[in-house]
């Protein structure tokens, strides 16, 4: 996998190259901490019971634990957590996206107003207005630019945070034919 911070991979095309990962600073996390008057900061970190979600959760609890958070992982059936998380009744919550080779699939129902991936509970209408304007903007400049002014928001604010992209493997008998490999690891049958 690699390390991300925006709703496309740094590979995409559509990744904002002028807001790179950060680099990882714990002494600058605790100042900001300290000057924002916050000590001992706590919260829960709901999570599906899946093993790649536990593992999120835990490497999340143990780095930031350095900053000095205390993580509460609460482990909740995937089904469930799911329906807590439409209800808005978690205070974080791991969730992994398959994510899409288009931009549009990775953040308008997460980051869109009252969309149905929208856990967060974020409106903001410049951000709906850009999200509309890439939807039917056809020149992939134009796209680029839009996203470019969705991140400078998004990134800002925070509703989400990414933390990777994966990268997928395939492994297939050469007597399959028709198989597109897309970036977003999901298999589509048609064709094969």
């Amino acid at each position: 996998a690699d390390v991300g911070n925006q709703w496309v991979a740094p590979t995409n095309a559509f990744y904002a190259k002028n807001m790179p990962v950060p680099k990882r600073d714990v002494a600058k996390a605790k100042a900001l901490l300290q000057a924002a008057g916050v000590s001992n900061p706590s919260f829960t970190l709901m999570t599906p019971t899946t093993s790649d979600a536990q593992k999120i959760a835990q490497v999340v609890q143990s780095m930031v634990r350095e900053a000095g958070f205390d993580v509460k992982i609460q482990s909740t059936e995937f089904a469930t957590s799911l329906n807590m998380a439409d209800k808005g009744d978690f205070e974080a919550y791991v969730l992994a996206w398959s994510g899409r080779a288009d931009p549009d699939g990775n953040i308008f129902s997460f980051d869109g107003c009252k969309q149905p991936l929208d856990y967060a509970g974020y409106c903001k209408q410049e951000v709906d207005d850009l999200l509309n304007r890439s939807r039917t903007t056809l020149d992939p400049a134009e796209r680029k630019k839009i996203y470019g002014e969705l991140a400078a928001i998004v990134l800002k604010d925070r509703p989400i945070v990414y933390l990777f992209h994966r990268h997928w493997l395939w492994a297939y008998t050469n007597k399959l034919s028709g198989l597109r490999t897309i970036p977003d690891g999901l298999v589509r049958v048609q064709g094969l």
